[in-house]
């Protein structure tokens, strides 16, 4: 009897530590799935945030890029990163994509801000680095704008911000075939009917495809190109260091 009663408690005891053998296990392998897998950090973006102004220039330099804006406290930035920057004074230069760099950021200039300034920011730039592109997109207002310059001299240029702030240069085919639509000097919103009002609208929407077209979109780039390159951000306009006093 007692043999007995010692048989059924092996038995019990050694299907115990069975069960509770089998659920480490089943722990531990979910503690290894959970540490094994990629943070936020280390996930690939399938898209960038789209910036609302952009520089496409032609070069593979980006040193060259960096020198000429005068780009202060570089540091090297992810894509994702670079796209989502904050702060009236910052940039991110693109590593070189299909011969093109892109800069993003806060940094660049507004037409509708200061179009003067806008021109002779990138007649600087191009003179020193040849070929630039220059975009800017405002959805709420439907204010936009697209530049092209070569070697200091501006080829193209249009921006809208309520009227027609700048209109330089012949019509190019690229924009024909898309239907950018563009008014002379002293036409603002008050003069434009609905329909034209809703062909300003198209005008934003299509700057990306302009992009395309022209040079290289900012919105179409694949998520390959994230993970192999980084670039760098820095300061456009660094705040000089306050005077100590005596």
């Amino acid at each position: 009897m007692l043999g007995l009663f010692l048989g059924i408690l092996l038995l019990a005891s050694g299907y115990y530590f069975a069960v509770r053998r089998d659920n480490f296990s089943q722990v531990q392998s979910n503690l290894n799935e959970h540490t094994q897998r990629p943070t936020g950090e280390d996930i690939i973006p399938n898209s960038l945030n789209p910036p609302e102004q952009w520089l496409a220039i032609r070069s593979g330099n980006v040193a060259a890029i960096q020198e000429t804006l005068g780009l202060s406290n570089p540091q090297r930035c992810t894509w994702k990163d670079g796209f989502a920057i904050s702060g009236v004074e910052k940039l991110f230069i693109s590593p070189p994509v299909n011969g093109w760099i892109l800069v993003v950021g806060p940094a660049l200039p507004a037409p509708e801000e200061d179009v003067d300034f806008c021109f002779h920011f990138i007649s600087h730039i191009s003179k020193r680095l040849g070929h630039v592109q220059f975009f800017s997109l405002n959805s709420a207002l439907n204010h936009h704008c697209w530049v092209r310059a070569h070697t200091g001299r501006i080829e193209r240029a249009y921006a809208w911000c309520g009227e027609t702030q700048w209109n330089q240069g012949p019509v190019t085919p690229e924009e024909s075939v898309i239907g950018m639509e563009c008014h002379k000097y002293g036409i603002s919103i008050e003069d434009l009917d609905s329909k034209q009002i809703t062909r300003l609208s198209n005008n934003t929407a299509n700057i990306p495809q302009l992009a395309a077209r022209w040079s290289i979109n900012p919105d179409a780039l694949s998520p390959e190109i994230f993970a192999k390159s980084s670039g760098i951000t820095g300061e456009l306009f660094p705040a000089t260091p306050e005077t100590e006093n005596d």
